[in-house]
Order: structure tokens, then C-alpha cells, then sequence
């Protein structure tokens, strides 16, 4: 009696035990659900000069549940490591990248492979400064010089100079003379010159654009200037421009009359100039007189003779001139 007792106790702490103890149920964690693949391989930045560093990210689309790796390649002129390791539990790698120097701006390819997956990205390699030596950058002029004048240009390198270094100047203009050369001195990054404009003996050069170019290493950089006419007194075989009269009636018998003005290319000499026997005073480079003619010319132009001399009676300038005219409204 006892025996079947003591089996039906045991019996009862059985299944009480059985029924208080929890079943443990067993979850996948994310990672070891995660089945990585290879999502992109970007650089930190887009341009980096030539010469320096950056880094580059590898990038899976989730937490790998072991240690990845994914195999790196880039092209000339840029270096990676031949792969690198996502470690477990992280879904990034980072790896550094480094470049070459160069004397041109280039596009270089970074590619990532894992599996069958490739992910591609550039990366731009600008102008390495002062490699293999320094070169021009920059070349500055005034805006604009009369002939005759002399303007004081600039070079500039794109780094100090650890040397003394000649850089070579040329001119597009016969009329603008540049030094074939100009040093920067050790320790320095720019150096002056002189350009040495001229004008013709006789006659006046009409305004024109000069271009000066420094040169080194294959290397070069350039500016424009311009060169207006001279500034200097009339002289012979200089010229002048005149305007186009409006001509009103004068009287009842057909005369008609104008204003002409006539311009010339240089103010008047010390002492002044004598025009048609009207006086230019010294510095004035116009003067106007008043045209009468007998009637309005068919053609509406007219022809008469300039007279210039200067205060000891020399003539600098005696020709005919046609000039157009015009009825007033």
C-alpha cells in the first residue's frame, strides 16, 4: 500500500516539474540570418591631388555573421590593398587609397568584387602642385597701356621656388617687347618683368590686344592686355576724323550751312596748331567751324582742303578731304 502511495507522489512532482519548467524556444539572430552581399565601394571624396590620400568605404547590405572578404582592385595611378575583411558582426570596411603624383587632372577606377557581384567607382586625380618642379600659375598685366609706355607684368609659380628658376616669355606683337626670360629666385614664387611698348615714327597704331605667355615645363599660362595709341602731340603723317554736318537753310537764296568738326588722332603741340587759319590752343584735340555752301549737294557730299601747321609755321599735314552731309530734319 505503501509502495503504490509513494509511486503516485512521485508521479505528481514529475508533472508539476514537467509542467512548470518553460520550453526554450530558439531564434536566428539578424546576423545569422544575414546573407551579406556586396552593396557599394565608395571613396570619401570624389577629387583628391595628386599625391595625397583619401580612404575608400566597402560597403554589404547587412551585419555579416562571419568575417567577409571582399577583393579590391583600382586602376593606374591609384592604389589599394588587394582586399580587405568585413569582420563579423559589421557590415563596413574601410581601406586607404592612395594616388600618384600627376601633371595632368585624371579619372581613375576603384572596383570591389565578392562572388559574382562587382561594385565600381572614380575617383579624380587633380594636378599635383610643384611636381616634378614648380610651373607657371598665373600671369598678370595692367588691363590696358598706351604705345610708348612700358607695363610691369608678373609671373607667378604654383609653389615656392627651392631653386632659382627661369621661366621663358613670349609676345604676340612685334610692337610689345618682353624679356625672352625672367628668373624667380630661390625661396621665392614670383618675379617682375617689363613690357616695352612702342609706336610707329610717323602715323599712329590703332588700338590693338597683345598676349604675353609665360612658359615652363611644357607648362603655360597667358594674358591679354591692350595697347591703345600713343600719348603725344600731333605730328606730321598723323591723322584726324571729321563728324557728318546737319545742314540748315541761310537766307532766301538756296545757301545752306553746317557745323564741321574736325578731330585729330594727338592733341595740339605746345603752342598750338593752326587749322584751316583757325586756332587749336595746345592740348585740345578738336575744333569746329562753320560751313556755308551755295546750295545742298546732290550727292550730300563735299570736298575741300585741310591746312595744319604748327606755331613755326610748319605744315604738318595739307590735303583734300570729302566729308558727308545731311539735310536737317
Amino acid at each position: 500500500m505503501y509502495r503504490i502511495i509513494a509511486r503516485l507522489a512521485l508521479g505528481i512532482v514529475l508533472a508539476a516539474a514537467v509542467l512548470v519548467v518553460p520550453a526554450t524556444v530558439t531564434t536566428p539572430s539578424a546576423e545569422a540570418r544575414c546573407r551579406p552581399a556586396l552593396k557599394s565601394f565608395s571613396p570619401a571624396r570624389s577629387t583628391v591631388t595628386g599625391g595625397s590620400s583619401t580612404t575608400a568605404t566597402v560597403r554589404l547590405s547587412c551585419r555579416t555573421p562571419k568575417r567577409t572578404k571582399v577583393r579590391l582592385w583600382a586602376s593606374t595611378g591609384i592604389r589599394v590593398p588587394a582586399y580587405v575583411y568585413v569582420a563579423r558582426g559589421r557590415s563596413t570596411a574601410k581601406v586607404t587609397v592612395r594616388t600618384s603624383a600627376t601633371t595632368v587632372r585624371s579619372t581613375g577606377r576603384l572596383k570591389a568584387v565578392r562572388g559574382r557581384v562587382v561594385r565600381r567607382s572614380t575617383l579624380v586625380r587633380a594636378v599635383t602642385p610643384c611636381y616634378p618642379t614648380p610651373v607657371p600659375k598665373a600671369l598678370s598685366l595692367p588691363a590696358y597701356v598706351h604705345a610708348g609706355q612700358t607695363a610691369t607684368g608678373t609671373v607667378t609659380l604654383d609653389c615656392v621656388a627651392k631653386s632659382s628658376l627661369a621661366v621663358t616669355l613670349t609676345s604676340s606683337s612685334s610692337w610689345v617687347k618682353v624679356p625672352t626670360s625672367v628668373t624667380v629666385t630661390k625661396g621665392h614664387r614670383s618675379a617682375t618683368f617689363k613690357a616695352v611698348t612702342k609706336g610707329p615714327t610717323t602715323g599712329t597704331l590703332p588700338t590693338f590686344n597683345v598676349t604675353v605667355k609665360a612658359i615652363r615645363n611644357k607648362k603655360s599660362v597667358a594674358r591679354s592686355m591692350q595697347v591703345r595709341p600713343e600719348i603725344r602731340a600731333f605730328r606730321a603723317g598723323d591723322r584726324y576724323t571729321v563728324n557728318e554736318p546737319l545742314m540748315t537753310p541761310e537766307g532766301s537764296e538756296g545757301w545752306v550751312k553746317g557745323t564741321l568738326r574736325i578731330t585729330l588722332d594727338h592733341p595740339a603741340p605746345p603752342g598750338g596748331l593752326d587749322v584751316n587759319n583757325s586756332h587749336m590752343s595746345a592740348g585740345a584735340t578738336w575744333i569746329e567751324a562753320e560751313v556755308f555752301l551755295i546750295e545742298y549737294p546732290s550727292d550730300s557730299r563735299v570736298t575741300d582742303r585741310l591746312t595744319i601747321t604748327d606755331s613755326s609755321g610748319t605744315v604738318l599735314l595739307r590735303e583734300e578731304f570729302t566729308y558727308v552731309v545731311h539735310r536737317a530734319p
